[in-house]
Order: structure tokens, then C-alpha cells, then sequence
């Protein structure tokens, strides 16, 4: 989070001991901004931005320590005194993981969720089960099982973006979807 914006001035951000050789950085993705004065003004959410974007290794070497990364990037803003927040990937919160998966579990022929347990922060960690369940149960309990699993870690938003295409896809229509459902849990 960076606070107490100016206007206009360029900011040079370098962000430091990242242990990966190579970044997608070096290919051409930005940096994610949210700006809350755009967001107020304009309504625009998360945006890509950012010059003069560099992924190379750190040219100081402590002893006896591992090779490590350097990210830094130019950025100028919009607004005096703004609130922005920087990610490397969109954020999926867990209020959208919960309103996705509320959405999803209406199809009570196809897909239904249950607590597995709670998170340390108290939240339910959810597990959903897709397949027919207009068979019969000695049927779907001779089905083999399918585990995905997405979001180990707090920073792989990107996958939970997949993980819903993926729910998507095995709880629509399509004829393969279907499929799916009548072979697998």
C-alpha cells in the first residue's frame, strides 16, 4: 500500500530478494495498481501499469547467501493524497470465493459443498462435489473420484481464477461436462 500520493511525480519501486531467475516481467506484464480516487471518480478497479519495468539478479551478493532478484519499475499517479494498492496478480478475496461458490451450489443435481474444516483466521474452508447426483447412490459411490485442489497459497490468486473456469465448465451443460458428471465425483 502506498499513501499520501503526489500527483504527477514519478516513483521508482524496487522490490527486492525474490529467489526465481527469470520473472514474466521480462516477457511484458505490469504491475497491478488500484488507485481508491479512481476507483471513487471513475469506477475503474484493478489496472496494469508501470515504466521502465526491469527482473534482474540483486548485484550485491552477502557471503554465504543465495543469489537473489531484484523487480523495479517506474510508476506516476493520478492523484495528490490517494491510497494505492500494488499486486502481481488480480486479488480473488474470500468474499469472492464464497459468493461464487454460493452461486454454484444452486445446482443441487450437479454440485453440492460442505465444510471441510475452519481456517485459523475462523473461516470455512469448503469443499464442493460435482458430479450426477440424480443417480443412484450405489452408482455414484463406484464412480472414481477427482480431487483439484487451487489457492495453496495466499499469493496464487491466479489459480482460483482457473479453479472457476474450471467449476464452470463441470457444472454446465455441455455434453462433455456431462459426462464428466456421469463417470466421475
Amino acid at each position: 500500500r502506498i499513501q499520501n500520493t503526489r500527483k504527477g511525480r514519478q516513483y521508482t519501486i524496487n522490490i527486492k530478494n525474490y529467489q526465481k531467475s527469470d520473472s514474466l516481467y521480462n516477457q511484458g506484464m505490469l504491475p497491478l495498481i488500484y488507485s481508491r480516487k479512481d476507483y471513487e471518480k471513475h469506477k475503474k478497479s484493478w489496472q496494469r501499469t508501470g515504466e521502465n519495468i526491469a527482473y534482474y539478479q540483486n548485484p550485491v551478493k552477502k557471503k554465504g547467501s543465495i543469489l537473489n532478484y531484484v523487480l523495479t519499475f517506474n510508476l506516476s499517479f493520478k492523484y495528490d493524497n490517494d491510497e494505492v494498492y500494488m499486486a502481481h496478480c488480480y486479488p480473488y478475496t474470500y468474499s469472492d470465493l464464497k459468493s461464487f461458490i454460493n452461486k454454484k451450489c444452486n445446482a443441487r443435481d450437479r454440485v453440492r459443498k460442505t465444510s471441510m474444516c475452519k481456517t485459523l483466521a475462523g473461516n470455512d474452508s469448503d469443499m464442493i462435489i460435482i458430479t450426477n447426483f440424480m443417480s443412484e447412490d450405489e452408482d455414484i459411490a463406484e464412480r472414481q473420484a477427482v480431487i483439484l485442489s487451487a489457492r495453496v497459497h495466499p499469493g496464487e490468486s491466479n489459480s482460483s481464477f482457473i479453479m472457476e473456469g474450471i467449476i464452470d465448465f463441470l457444472v454446465s451443460d455441455k455434453p462433455a461436462a456431462c459426462k464428466l458428471r456421469d463417470c466421475f465425483v
